[in-house]
């Protein structure tokens, strides 16, 4: 507090004993607004000493996600760099193949697309004839699995006869 908030004896008829009780209050007034500032700080310090550690454990983990996104970054640009380098060798092996890059194709390869279409051919009817096979096993084992449910119901109704006639 400063000097010029403190009005005592200027200008005011009060006697040296109620300008000791006017001090004494502001003195009192100023040691509680010291105590609860001192109080809040207090709080306050606790409260930063409460939080330190998990700000020190986030700094930390901040820090370990940063060396692995660093890590995984290196990473991609090795595997960025291999890619191209295969990229690179590949062109190399198409143009070694096709120096001159036509697209005619040559007696061999279309000797070789017909093979290939005549196989692709091949295989289309063999699968057609596997899911017909398929189908027909399907079909006969309902059969098969029918006459025998047939014949158990019979042999059971026979037995079943037999047995009321021996009663």
């Amino acid at each position: 507090m400063m000097e010029s908030d403190i009005k005592i004896g200027s200008g005011t008829t009060a006697t040296p004993t109620q300008e000791l009780i006017q001090l004494q209050d502001i003195i009192a007034t100023e040691k509680s607004k010291h105590r609860e500032t001192v109080e809040m700080l207090e709080k306050k310090n606790n409260r930063i000493k409460e939080l330190e550690p998990r700000v020190k454990s986030a700094a930390e983990a901040i820090n370990s996600l940063k060396d692995i996104i660093k890590k995984k970054d290196d990473e991609i640009k090795t595997q960025e760099e291999k890619y191209k380098r295969f990229l690179g060798k590949a062109k190399q092996v198409i143009k070694a193949i096709d120096p001159k890059g036509s697209q005619s194709p040559s007696p061999d390869t279309a000797a070789l697309r017909k093979q290939l279409a005549e196989k692709e051919r091949a295989l289309m009817r063999m699968e057609e004839e596997a899911e017909r096979l398929k189908t027909a096993r399907e079909r006969e084992e309902r059969m098969v699995l029918s006459a025998w449910y047939e014949m158990g119901m019979h042999v059971h109704k026979k037995g079943s006869r037999r047995d009321s006639n021996l009663r």
